[in-house]
């Protein structure tokens, strides 16, 4: 029988999970049990009628709720540490939309790639608009929702429209005829693509491949005011502008002709103020520079007169300080040769002895030698009878 600790069972489980090949890259299709967002890594549980499979998506960017059946695509990965099997999710997509939602994602993806949604192709919206063109149904509570908020904002606004069906077989057809029709005419400043909020069939003729080409064409400024906030269509990147509602569209291009009044009056009165202050300041600028220079070559003479008094001052100092090191060095210098006189020695009790005139020492000094031994007052002639080195 074999024994395994739990790092080594741990280990072997991971490497047999890595090297599953069948579990990388998979789909796999289920509710959502639990759902969170920490600093965006999604932690989740998916489960069927039997089992549950934990979950984690790092750089998580779309919530989801719990009930909401999904299909996440990934890889099964095995984590030692916490002895936990989790699916590795890379992408995570709700099974409820259908194939409307598939194509409307093919279609995007197509799209973006040719360019049509790049930042640097779309045309800026006008600041002062004097007309518009809405492309939307007569008849929708959406055209007089945008009459309402630029008849407040500005009567003198003038507003074009193309009764377009916005649903159904035909408005494809509408829409693009209606921005064609805008696009070439010569009193409309800015195009507004309009319609209320709906399910994704009832937005679908604004995810079209045509009516996406026609809106990418479109020499005018082009807003899509399509559906609710949180609805997105294909038409909504292609444009120029999203607008979350129409309400909001209507906002965008209208600046508020009171307020404009206001703004003009208001800039009228501050230049006014502005050129009387620059005179005056320029007066009390003209006075602060004669005192300042006056001032200035006040102290500029004074500080040069201090600085040169400290000059003179760190001069005496030093000067001082190197006689006085000076006298120090050479007393140092006179006691240590009187230290290492001869003579100095000799007459504390001191002798030496020489041979031949060299200071003798064991190696040139043998028995029967003759030595000199010299002391403060006198020289002694000397024989060696015995000899011991030390």
């Amino acid at each position: 029988m074999k024994i395994f600790s739990v790092s080594q069972i741990n280990r072997l489980i991971k490497d047999l999970i890595d090297n599953e090949i069948i579990l990388e890259d998979i789909i796999v299709t289920g509710e959502l049990s639990s759902f969170s967002i920490t600093r965006n890594i999604a932690y989740f549980t998916l489960k069927d009628n039997d089992n549950l499979l934990s979950c984690v998506q790092f750089n998580a960017k779309q919530d989801f709720k719990i009930g909401d059946m999904v299909q996440c695509r990934g890889n099964i990965k095995y984590y030692p540490k916490g002895g936990k099997l989790t699916l590795n999710a890379l992408n995570i997509e709700q099974c409820g939309q259908g194939e409307l939602y598939q194509q409307f994602l093919q279609l995007k993806e197509k799209l973006s790639k040719e360019g049509l949604f790049d930042d640097i192709n779309k045309i800026p919206i006008p600041r002062y608009i004097k007309s518009i063109g809405v492309v939307t149904s007569k008849t929708g509570a959406v055209l007089q929702d945008i009459k309402n908020v630029t008849g407040r904002r500005n009567p003198n606004l003038e507003i074009y429209v193309y009764d377009a069906q916005v649903q159904g077989k035909f408005a494809v057809n509408d829409v693009i005829q209606g921005i064609t029709y805008f696009d070439n005419m010569t009193d409309v400043d800015v195009i507004i693509v309009a319609r209320g909020g709906g399910s994704i069939e009832d937005l679908a003729p604004f995810n079209n491949e045509e009516l996406a080409r026609v809106a990418y064409i479109c020499n005018k400024p082009l807003i899509s005011a399509v559906g609710h906030e949180t609805d997105f269509t294909i038409l909504d990147f292609v444009s120029d502008l999203r607008a979350p509602t129409p309400s909001a569209a209507a906002e965008l291009v209208t600046f508020d002709l009171q307020e404009l009044k206001r703004y003009i009056k208001d800039k009228i009165t501050d230049l006014s103020k502005l050129i009387d202050n620059y005179v005056l300041d320029l007066y009390n600028k003209a006075n602060l520079l004669t005192l300042e220079i006056e001032k200035d070559i006040k102290e500029v003479v004074n500080d040069e007169i201090l600085h040169i008094n400290d000059l003179m001052r760190i001069c005496d100092s030093n000067l001082e300080n190197i006689i006085n090191n000076s006298i120090y060095r050479v007393n140092i210098s006179i006691n240590t040769l009187d230290k290492l006189n001869p003579i100095k020695l000799l007459s504390s009790g001191y002798a030496y002895a020489t041979k031949d005139n060299q200071i003798i020492n064991a190696d040139n000094t043998f028995v029967g030698d003759k030595i000199k031994i010299i002391t403060k007052d006198a020289k002694f002639m000397a024989t060696i009878n015995q000899k011991e080195k030390v």
